[in-house]
């Protein structure tokens, strides 16, 4: 598994979610029209048989043999996939996802909960951002939001929320002194 690996956006997770992110556009001529809606629609915690288009094509190196791993590990890039499915063409490897909740005015409130959810509630936290972001045009990196549900429970977990924080609230502070 690649959770601890360093973001580089080439290789790692950032290089998944942009590979995925960019298949999910059809690029690639993977997915249809048709699978990316399913996936838009799918429960992290049911996947569809839609995924395993995308674990064949992106995953599978990155998900461990053992079952029960493998289904944990499986739900959690799923929600990153039909978060990726709801931001399209707004999924932007420059634009820090903190920065984009911010600008998108994603209250304290809801970005502290963000913080403080594990694993099993990011499964729904990660693709509601992903909405959020779309409904208002704002674009940003996924990968974050991958580093965020994928390290739950890891080592580099406060790393990962810390810098997401970091900056949503430089960003926030930068509104404030405009």
């Amino acid at each position: 598994m690649t959770t601890e690996s360093t973001p580089d956006g080439n290789g790692g997770i950032d290089g998944l979610v942009n590979r995925m992110a960019a298949l999910l556009q059809h690029r690639g001529n993977v997915l249809t029209t048709g699978d990316v809606a399913l996936l838009r629609r799918m429960d992290p915690r049911h996947p569809s048989s839609t995924i395993v288009k995308l674990e064949g094509a992106v995953l599978d190196a990155e998900l461990p043999g053992q079952v029960d791993a493998r289904e944990d590990r499986e739900t959690r890039w799923a929600a990153v996939v039909v978060g990726l499915a709801y931001l399209g063409d707004l999924h932007r490897p420059e634009r820090r996802l903190g920065e984009a909740l911010a600008d998108a005015h994603f209250s304290e409130r809801r970005f502290s909960r963000l913080l403080r959810a594990d694993s099993e509630q990011l499964a729904d936290e990660v693709p509601m951002i992903a909405r959020y972001l779309a409904a208002k045009g704002v674009p940003a990196d996924f990968s974050a939001a991958a580093w965020l549900i994928l390290s739950a429970g890891q080592t580099n977990e406060e790393r990962v929320r810390r810098n997401i924080a970091r900056d949503y609230y430089g960003a926030i502070a930068r509104q404030t002194n405009d």
